[in-house]
Formats: C-alpha cells, sequence, structure tokens
C-alpha cells in the first residue's frame, strides 16, 4: 500500500514542489504583510478599607480573596449593568477577562484593549469598583459604628471620673477648711482655759470660784469634742485623698482609653479607588511570524498533497 502511494508523489514530484512551493510564498507574503496592532492598556486600582487591630492596620477582607472573587463575581455584574446601559455586546466581550492581582491592600484591575475602547475599559473598570465597594460598605459601616462606639463609652466614662475627681477635689477643700476652723477655735479655748486656770491661782470674789469652775468644765468638754472632730476630719481627708489618688489613676487610663479610640477613628480607611482608570502608554502588538511562517508551510504542503491526489484521480479517468 505504501509503494504505490510513494510511486504517484515520485510520479507527479514537479507538481507536487511547484504547488508547495507557490503556497508557501504566497502565505508567507500575507505573513509578512500583516500589519502591527497597537493595543491600549487601562489600569485602575482599589485600596481595600482598613482599620487598625494590635497596633497595625488591617483589611476588612483579603485584598487576595477579593482580586479572586472580580473575575468570577463582580465583573459579570459590572457587564450586565453596562448591557443595560445599550453598550454593545462585541465592546463588552473584549472587556470580559481583565488581569486582576492583589498588592498589600490595593486591589488592581488591567484591561489591554484596542485604542478605541478607552472609554468603554474605563466606564467597566469604574463599574466593577463600584460593585466592590458597596459590597464591602455593610462591614466597613459596622466596624466603624463600632469604633463611634467605642470612643463615646471611653468619653463618658471619663467624664464622670473628672467629675468625681472634681467632686473629691472639692470635698477636701472644704474639710480642710473646716479643719483649719476647728483648729483656730481649739487655739482660742486652750487659751481661754489657760488664763481660766491662771485666775484660779488668784484670790476671788465669792461666788466667782464656782463660775470660773464650770466655765473650766465646759471649755475641757468643748476641747475634747472638737478634738474628736478634728481627728474625724483628718481621716476623712485621709480617705479622700486616697481616694482621689486612686480616681486619677482611673482617669488617666481612660484618657488613653479615649485617646486609642480616638486613633481607631481617625486611622479608619474606608474601601475607596486608590487609582481611577487610566491609559497607560500603548504596546505594539507584533504578529507572530515565526509560528504563523510554520503554519503556513503545513498548510503548502497539504495543498500539495490535495493537488497530487486531484491529478493523479483526473489521470485515472483519462485512461
Amino acid at each position: 500500500m505504501t509503494a504505490p502511494i510513494l510511486l504517484i508523489f515520485w510520479s507527479h514530484r514537479i507538481s507536487f514542489i511547484i504547488v508547495a512551493c507557490l503556497t508557501f510564498i504566497v502565505l508567507a507574503v500575507v505573513v509578512f504583510t500583516l500589519p502591527t496592532r497597537v493595543a491600549a492598556t487601562v489600569r485602575s486600582s482599589i485600596e481595600i478599607g482598613s482599620a487598625p487591630v494590635g497596633g497595625k492596620q488591617e483589611a476588612f477582607e483579603l485584598p487576595e480573596n477579593v482580586a479572586r472573587r472580580i473575575p468570577s463575581v463582580y465583573v459579570p455584574a459590572a457587564l450586565l449593568a453596562m448591557a443595560n446601559k445599550g453598550v454593545s455586546p462585541q465592546f463588552l466581550a473584549a472587556l470580559q477577562n481583565p488581569s486582576v492581582e492583589s498588592i498589600g491592600r490595593s486591589v488592581v484591575i488591567v484591561s489591554t484593549i484596542d485604542p478605541s475602547l478607552e472609554k468603554e475599559a474605563k466606564e467597566f473598570q469604574e463599574t466593577t469598583a463600584d460593585i466592590v465597594i458597596k459590597e464591602l460598605a455593610p462591614r466597613a459601616r459596622a466596624l466603624r459604628e463600632g469604633v463611634a462606639a467605642r470612643l463615646d463609652l471611653a468619653k463618658r466614662a471619663a467624664d464622670n471620673l473628672e467629675q468625681q475627681i472634681k467632686d473629691d477635689a472639692n470635698e477636701i477643700k472644704r474639710v480642710s477648711t473646716l479643719t483649719d476652723d476647728l483648729r483656730g477655735q481649739f487655739e482660742k479655748q486652750r487659751a481661754s482655759l489657760a488664763a481660766l486656770y491662771q485666775r484660779t491661782g488668784t484670790e476671788l470674789q465669792p461666788g466667782e470660784s464656782s463660775m470660773v469652775e464650770a466655765r473650766i468644765r465646759e471649755l475641757h468638754e468643748q476641747i475634747s469634742s472638737q478634738t474628736n472632730l478634728i481627728g474625724n476630719l483628718i481621716r476623712e481627708r485621709s480617705y479622700l485623698t486616697l481616694d482621689l489618688g486612686k480616681l486619677r489613676s482611673l482617669y488617666n487610663e481612660q484618657s488613653k482609653a479615649v485617646a486609642n479610640a480616638q486613633f481607631e477613628k481617625n486611622d479608619f480607611n474606608e474601601t475607596h479607588i486608590s487609582l481611577p482608570p487610566t491609559l497607560m502608554p500603548g504596546m505594539t502588538m507584533t504578529p507572530r511570524r515565526l509560528s504563523l511562517l510554520l503554519v503556513a508551510f503545513l498548510i503548502s504542503l497539504l495543498v500539495a498533497v490535495g493537488t497530487v491526489v486531484l491529478i493523479h484521480n483526473m489521470d485515472l479517468r483519462k485512461h
């Protein structure tokens, strides 16, 4: 079976070579005359929202997870939204396979397109970014409300402690003033008592001695009562001073909690477009001529084989 086939090709070798060469030359000319194509690149970036956790910024959602969902979830939604606006299906087909990667807390979207699709590519990436931001918004809102609640609670606790500190300081001041007044009275009473004792050492008028003794007993009772009262006031001031120290320590700690909550609030970042869709410098798309020449060579062989078979069949019909 193989020998007759080889004989057939050998008998028509000239035709085989001529057809193969001519076909290859024609196809090679076509390959080398293919125009180079300029492709445009539209790039955008979405920064995933974050909040300080344990002293460092943590994203609401892992950027790599968002990047994986973009081609399968967010891109179809964006294309559907654009289709509803009347964008041509041909344009949408050219936009359906963007390149997506995560870098740090950012997700980068790149579309390689024909320069004529710049407007549609930018709209597509904006729509995709809006869908991602809308998807992450509820979690960001919950986290922000949590931070605001902690800040409000910390501020109220700090205000209560500050008011208690003022109340204790005023009470200490009142007790100190009262103690000083009682001490002044105590000194006056002691001076009066000393003067009465001096009078008892001198000759007194009839009936005056009993009055002096009664006054001495009264002063003793007053001095004893005031001594006890002064002692109680001193103890109360000591308790108040100790409590004031504890309150100030708690207030300092609570002030740190307020500062931390305020820092969390100020350092809270929403998910946003960090790089709007931007047309990057175009790149030249050169045809893969070597691969195309190989395909042309194979096509030339097939055409030559077909020609030989056709000529052989025609010869058989003539005979």
